[in-house]
């Protein structure tokens, strides 16, 4: 439990907000990805592209050097953003609820490609035109280029918004994200994205710890 109420929320978007399905996304690349070819996949594509890096071209150039046959670009593409589901309307009333109490801010690791995909997802399905209007400030990793577990990450999200560490509470499903955050004492909650955090909150409060 923290010791006094925290005066800002900083929240992941990607099975927190946003619900994910990796899995999708993995199993599209395994059928076209060799893996003989895979084995600094994370080092040299994914990685590099959540801090922006390399481009978006590059990116999914990697990928196609990396594959059996070279595929469409297109069929990268969709693959890629296969993992991206929904943003459940009443998380959207979650957050304006909590904008009356707290300072609200999103820190993702994420990219242009998936970022692009999103805002349209959420302006058809949600009829939100900006999604980032629900936040004080968002900060993405390709932008910031670092990306989580980094501690600089955090401690740039710190300088930029004039908070103390202690007073933020910081929400993430990554459990290394989480304990980056701990380990510059900022107080943190592991989410488990089975649970709906609009439903939650209180336990959230409850449970976080530096």
């Amino acid at each position: 439990m923290i010791p006094t109420k925290p005066k800002a929320l900083i929240f992941d978007f990607g099975n927190v907000l946003l619900n994910l399905n990796e899995d999708l996304s993995w199993e599209g690349f395994k059928a076209i990805l060799d893996p003989s070819l895979t084995a600094d996949i994370f080092e040299m594509v994914f990685h590099p592209f959540e801090r922006g890096d390399i481009s978006e071209d590059s990116f999914f150039n990697r990928l196609q050097r990396r594959s059996y046959h070279v595929h469409d670009g297109a069929e990268y593409v969709k693959i890629w953003n296969a993992m991206l589901l929904d943003f459940p309307p009443h998380r959207f009333e979650f957050l304006k609820s909590l904008r009356k109490e707290y300072k609200l801010y999103l820190l993702s690791n994420t990219n242009i490609t998936h970022l692009r995909k999103v805002r349209k997802k959420i302006e058809l399905e949600n009829k939100v035109i900006d999604f980032e209007y629900y936040f004080d400030a968002v900060y993405f990793s390709h932008e910031l280029h670092m990306r989580k577990p980094e501690t600089r990450i955090y401690l740039e999200v710190l300088q930029r918004t004039g908070l103390n560490h202690a007073d933020c509470l910081f929400i993430d499903d990554k459990i290394e994200n989480v304990e980056a955050a701990r380990s510059l004492g900022i107080p943190s909650y592991h989410h488990n994205p089975d649970e709906d955090i609009a439903y939650i909150f209180d336990k959230v409060l409850a449970e976080a710890h530096v």
